[in-house]
């Protein structure tokens, strides 16, 4: 990861769509032994903003 990558969902998890942009790294930050990192993010939108909101629910198959 570096500043400026775009952060996408990858859709691994069934409950987000692949391909949704959550926002841009601002700040990158290695651990103690290289093996971790930690980001932050921008939002790709501005929640303040927010009127709606969807939400998605896994359909349960049984």
């Amino acid at each position: 990861m570096k500043v400026g990558d775009v952060v996408v969902s990858s859709g691994m998890g069934g409950i987000f769509p692949k391909g949704l942009v959550i926002g841009e790294v601002t700040m990158v930050k290695k651990g103690e032994y290289g093996i971790f990192q930690n980001i932050n993010i921008r939002p790709a939108v501005n929640i303040a903003r927010l009127e709606e909101v969807l939400v998605l629910i896994p359909r349960n198959n049984d």
